[in-house]
């Protein structure tokens, strides 16, 4: 009978316990009227988006241990090997034509993941061969570098816009509906200040990479 007793009442105290701990987080969330909840939502995503980060983070690593595996075995290395091999390492299905011609290079391995990392903006005609700029506004050197410009500008812009609406979402003294569309323009500013940021990095990085070691301009 002593251990039933026992048992009611750590299910007694567990209960308090659980409504304590629904209590903290009611006042929580009612805190400022409620304006923190969607930063809480946004850092519970934030949280799974490193999570998933590290997961591609790990899929690199066993893409390298695949090429290396590949690399080794005494197979005939055709086209089709060498083209996978280097998607393995580098993550861009490259012409094999042109791996070759990089393999020459004093600097292969270089010169072979800096025009990987270029290749999404690259193309090759099937008929001639021949390497082109994907866009056409991208084969002038002054064009890249104004885009580039214009790209950092709007990286700032959207990231002090983003901080703004942080701020607002805050501290800002109005209804829920204008609140949640503060923290959602803070959620798409930010998004495409990391799109500005990424893609002028790209651009150049690509502006170096291609006259450097593919001769195009």
């Amino acid at each position: 009978m002593a251990w039933l007793l026992l048992l009611l009442e750590d299910q007694r105290r567990l209960g308090e316990c659980r409504d304590g701990g629904e209590s903290v987080i009611e006042k929580l969330i009612d805190l400022a009227d409620g304006r923190f909840v969607i930063p809480l939502i946004l850092i519970v995503a934030g949280v799974a988006l490193a999570k998933a980060v590290f997961s591609m983070q790990r899929s690199v690593s066993a893409e390298r241990k695949d090429f290396l595996e590949l690399w080794n075995q005494p197979a005939d290395k055709d086209d089709a090997w060498v083209e996978v091999a280097v998607r393995h390492l580098f993550g861009e299905y490259l012409p094999a034509s042109l791996i070759r011609s990089l393999l020459t290079s004093p600097q292969a391995g270089r010169a072979l993941r800096e025009v990987s990392a270029a290749w999404p903006l690259l193309d090759m005609d099937d008929e001639t061969q021949q390497l082109r700029w994907k866009l056409e506004r991208h084969s002038s050197a002054r064009s890249r570098r104004n885009e580039v410009r214009v790209l950092n500008f709007l990286y700032f812009a959207l990231a002090g816009s983003s901080m703004a609406c942080v701020w607002l979402g805050c501290v800002g003294q109005f209804g829920a509906l204008a609140r949640f569309n503060c923290w959602a323009y803070a959620f798409l500013s930010l998004c495409g200040a990391a799109f500005c940021i990424m893609r002028s990095d790209q651009l150049e990085s690509a502006g170096k990479a291609v006259p450097r070691w593919l001769g195009l301009q």
